[in-house]
């Protein structure tokens, strides 16, 4: 009895110690982009910048916006997720559109690293059923973590392709690594590998796990590998392919109604 009541305490103490954290890395990464959000304004209120500095103080206070509602609509779905309220709106997608269009948008990113990214996909894969808004996510988050750990000039390959009843779905990239030791929480929420990482690569620890929920809610795995640090990490998606006998011009009426909820 006196063992189990020290094994509730240190799990409550626990609990209590990541709350703490969590609210301290909620407090910091809303508080940067506001503060530098703030500065700026000022500065523009005041009429104290020429025109290349106001153009300049625009795209600063739209950056630094665009990176305080990500991090909302993180904190949001993982609050969904939590209370089961997360859903998603099923239809067929052919997957390599989605990944495309993910691609397309982290494509200013990636040209600024100047990070070489080889795509690789296979003779059409097949349909899936599935979101494609929510499918797009998922590839974003795994394409911009890779960009995030990849140094400049580092390599970044995505791979699609059909394996029996599953498209997969691989990115790989030659960049920090994951240690072997935090491969097992990769995909746990508001966890990095340790407290360099936070500082070095800003952000909650929400996109990871926020991507295992939405392929779990299509049915699917994730899983990550990785040879340690600074030996790059393979992110590998696996969903279950729609029967062959679908075809897209059956689509319309199958759509409707078709809804996947994660409990």
């Amino acid at each position: 009895l006196l063992t189990s009541e020290r094994a509730a305490r240190a799990a409550a103490e626990e609990a209590n110690r990541a709350k703490d954290t969590f609210l301290a890395m909620v407090t910091h990464e809303l508080r940067a982009p506001l503060n530098t959000i703030l500065g700026w304004t000022n500065m523009l209120g005041k009429g104290m910048l020429d025109a290349e500095k106001t153009k300049h103080a625009v795209a600063v206070i739209e950056r630094g916006a665009k990176t305080q509602a990500q991090l909302v609509e993180d904190l949001l779905d993982i609050s969904r997720i939590r209370t089961g309220k997360f859903r998603v709106n099923a239809q067929p997608v052919e997957l390599s559109a989605v990944v495309e269009a993910a691609v397309e948008s982290v494509a200013p990113a990636i040209a600024a690293k100047q990070i070489i990214l080889h795509k690789d996909f296979g003779e059409r894969v097949g349909l899936i059923s599935g979101d494609a808004e929510r499918l797009q996510q998922v590839v974003w988050n795994l394409l911009s973590n890779a960009v995030k750990f990849t140094p400049e000039k580092g390599h970044i390959e995505i791979r699609l392709e059909r394996a029996r009843t599953t498209a997969r779905l691989t990115i790989y990239d030659n960049g920090a690594g994951i240690p072997r030791e935090f491969l097992p929480f990769v995909f746990d929420s508001f966890r990095q590998s340790d407290e360099t990482d936070k500082a070095k690569h800003k952000g909650l620890g929400l996109g990871l796990a926020i991507v295992r929920h939405l392929i779990e809610a299509h049915g699917g795995t994730v899983t990550a590998t990785s040879a340690g640090e600074n030996m790059g990490a393979t992110f590998t998606v696996e969903l279950p392919l729609l029967a062959d006998k679908f075809h897209p011009a059956k689509q319309t009426e199958s759509r409707n109604d078709q809804n996947l909820e994660y409990v």
